[in-house]
């Protein structure tokens, strides 16, 4: 079991090491690989999977709604908290909700349940997504355009993925093998990319960022634990949510709060610390979705 857990969590952290010591060498952007992965190699994976390695759309539904559960539900739970802790909730809380499930979940959910996972994990990351650029976007100051948000790449893949998935169309053979080594490429990319993000991130307030690096996961893992009691849940799905609910904060969120200047030396150290303690919160979790 040990050997198996180390098999996951491996590859996902040698790739964000080399990103990380290879950034503090030579002081690299990815600015544009980043946009080119999220506007090219990421949409490709999420168009792939959903038409082509996704069962059935009806699985979905339930499923979505187990992250709607956990994103909202995390953040309900935490707000009593920020009080308790004189934090202020729109700087706590978005980095509570939204967790790193693109450049840690998807890795993850391949690495430890293969491909037949990826479809699903994908569902749970698009209403992160969703979330993170509106919900977030509100509560860090800004103002959410929802047709900004249709023009996401990724949204845009889902919806045309759902439409291949639901009609039962297929691209020619000829066009499915240059995507799907497209696709390929954008997970040790984003992995990479998380590596050389955290090594510009500083822990001014590690103190709080500890504090949230504990109730991100606990928060996300209880919430995961009602959606399975409300919704009869397949084995993987229940992994996986378990697993989603788990993930730490999203880097995500200390851009936003940097672009809308609020409080982002705070959210910054959440999310330094949040990833940080991951290493030691995500190879538990996975022994216990193991032996269970």
């Amino acid at each position: 079991m040990f050997l198996k857990i180390i098999e996951i969590i491996f590859p996902v952290l040698i790739i964000a090491l080399i990103g990380y010591f290879y950034a503090k060498k030579e002081k690299i952007s990815m600015d544009i690989p980043n946009k080119i992965n999220l506007e090219v190699f990421i949409p490709i994976l999420v168009f792939y999977a959903i038409s082509e390695k996704l069962p059935s759309i009806t699985t979905l539904g339930t499923f979505s709604l187990g992250a709607v559960i956990v994103v909202l539900g995390s953040g309900i739970i935490l707000y009593p908290i920020t009080k308790l802790l004189g934090v202020n909730p729109r700087t706590f809380l978005p980095s509570m909700m939204f967790n790193n499930s693109i450049n840690l979940g998807l890795p993850l959910a391949l690495f430890a349940f293969g491909e037949e996972a990826m479809a699903l994990i994908i569902a749970l990351s698009i209403v992160q997504i969703v979330g993170q650029f509106t919900i977030a976007v509100v509560m860090y100051g800004g103002v959410a355009k929802i047709s900004e948000l249709l023009k996401n790449p990724v949204i845009l893949a889902t919806f045309f993925g759902l439409i291949f998935n639901y009609y039962n169309l297929h691209l020619p053979q000829i066009l499915i093998e240059p995507l799907k080594m497209l696709s390929q490429i954008s997970i040790p990319l984003v992995l990479f990319a998380l590596g050389v993000r955290l090594s510009t991130i500083e822990f001014s307030h590690w103190k709080i960022g500890l504090i949230g690096a504990i109730l991100c996961p606990l928060s996300g893992i209880l919430m995961a634990l009602v959606a399975i009691y409300i919704f009869d849940y397949t084995p993987l799905q229940t992994s996986l949510i378990i697993l989603f609910g788990a993930l730490p904060p999203a880097v995500v969120n200390s851009l936003m709060a940097e672009k809308y200047g609020y409080d982002s030396s705070v959210v910054a150290s959440l999310v330094a610390v949040g990833n940080l303690f991951s290493l030691i919160v995500i190879p538990i979790v996975l022994y216990f979705l193991f032996i269970v």
